[in-house]
């Protein structure tokens, strides 16, 4: 019965947890920091959250590919198709544990490209462990992205537009948890927050897309072997 009653308040506190960081984040961190906090938590979050994504856009890409392949086989036959559909579960695991490892990797750098311009750029007091266990449930809000994801799975044509609603609202909301979590963390101002969580990360990630562009294009081109 005491274990029974210890898992109820455990499910109890962790359900105020996820409430608290979407509705009141600065409070919910702050409380959290000083109470201590596990990295268990926030990786099973992002693990749980970005996992279902993964899958349901699989079954997304798994239904546009059946449908292209059935109206291609009134012209080239059932064979493609007949191939393919060998192909469900795997498409749908690829993508599943491919979303799952570019969230953790997108998790691990973001954390600690915020914590590089927060402490020393900004001179905060903050660490990097603490950071990114804050970080982890900045992942919350992307459960919009998953309703949004399930009502095109339902109708492509009707729920679009939702389903960009719902993203931008999940997108917006994870920056503002990822500002209060750098600010929380490092005690530094808001704007340098901002700074430290969205646009330092976001220079480093375009930079780094124009880089492997540029590499990318050179080698199609054969640019790097003139």
């Amino acid at each position: 019965m005491k274990n029974e009653n210890k898992s109820l308040t455990s499910i109890t506190r962790f359900l105020e947890r996820l409430g608290g960081i979407l509705l009141e984040p600065r409070k919910t961190f702050y409380d959290m920091m000083q109470k201590g906090m596990s990295v268990i938590e926030p990786l099973f979050l992002i693990i749980v959250f970005f996992g279902i994504q993964g899958a349901l856009f699989g079954v997304f890409t798994v239904r546009l590919l059946y449908s292209f392949l059935d109206f291609l086989s009134q012209f080239a036959g059932t064979e493609p198709l007949r191939i393919f559909q060998g192909s469900f579960i795997i498409i749908t695991i690829t993508t599943t544990i491919s979303w799952i490892i570019a969230a953790l990797l997108i998790w691990i750098i973001s954390a600690g490209i915020a914590h590089l311009s927060a402490k020393y750029i900004f001179k905060g007091l903050g660490s990097y462990s603490q950071l990114l266990k804050l970080y982890g449930y900045a992942s919350i809000p992307s459960s919009l992205v998953i309703l949004g994801i399930m009502l095109l799975n339902l109708n492509l044509f009707i729920f679009f537009g939702i389903f960009l609603i719902l993203c931008l609202i999940a997108f917006f909301w994870i920056v503002v948890i990822l500002l209060v979590a750098v600010e929380r963390c490092y005690l530094i101002d808001p704007g340098q927050a901002f700074i430290s969580s969205f646009i330092v990360p976001l220079v480093v990630y375009l930079t780094l897309s124009a880089i492997i562009w540029s590499i990318f294009s050179s080698l199609l081109s054969g640019g790097l072997f003139l």
